[in-house]
C-alpha cells in the first residue's frame, strides 16, 4: 500500500562532531521552533511532530498527555513500540561540534500527526 503521509522538506545545517569513534556528520536541527520535534527511527531522523497543527488527531492526543505530565519522549517511544518500531526524540549525537563545519542539507521528514497511514504500512 502506498504511504500517503504528508512530508515536509527542511533546509537545515549539518555539522561535524568529534566523537569517540572519530568525526561524524550529524544534523542537530538547531532551527526548529519549540513547537516542533524530530522523531528518530533506528537513530535516523524520520518524522516531524509539529504542535502548530493543533487540530490533527495525534497532536490533540499528545498535547493532552503532555498537559497531564507525561514526557514527549516516553509517549513517542510507546507509539513506536505499538507500531513495532524503535522511536525516540533524542538524537544520538555524541562529542563536541567542530567549529566552522556546517554544511547545508535538505532533509525530507514525514509529518507525524495521524497514525492511520502508519498502521497501513
Amino acid at each position: 500500500m502506498l504511504n500517503t503521509m504528508e512530508t515536509r522538506q527542511l533546509q537545515t545545517e549539518s555539522y561535524m562532531f568529534e566523537s569517540p569513534d572519530g568525526l561524524v556528520r550529524a544534523i542537530p536541527f538547531y532551527e526548529l521552533s519549540i513547537d516542533e520535534c524530530i522523531v528518530y527511527q533506528d537513530g535516523q531522523p524520520q518524522f516531524l511532530i509539529d504542535f502548530n497543527r493543533r487540530t490533527k488527531p495525534l497532536i490533540l492526543d499528545l498535547t493532552a498527555k503532555l498537559q497531564s505530565g507525561e514526557s514527549l519522549d516516553d509517549l513517542v517511544q510507546k507509539l513506536g513500540k505499538f507500531l513495532g518500531r524503535q522511536w525516540t526524540t533524542k538524537h544520538n549525537i555524541q562529542g563536541e561540534e567542530v567549529p566552522n563545519s556546517q554544511k547545508t542539507e535538505v532533509i525530507t521528514l514525514q509529518l507525524l500527526d495521524n497514525l492511520t497511514d502508519l498502521l497501513l504500512i
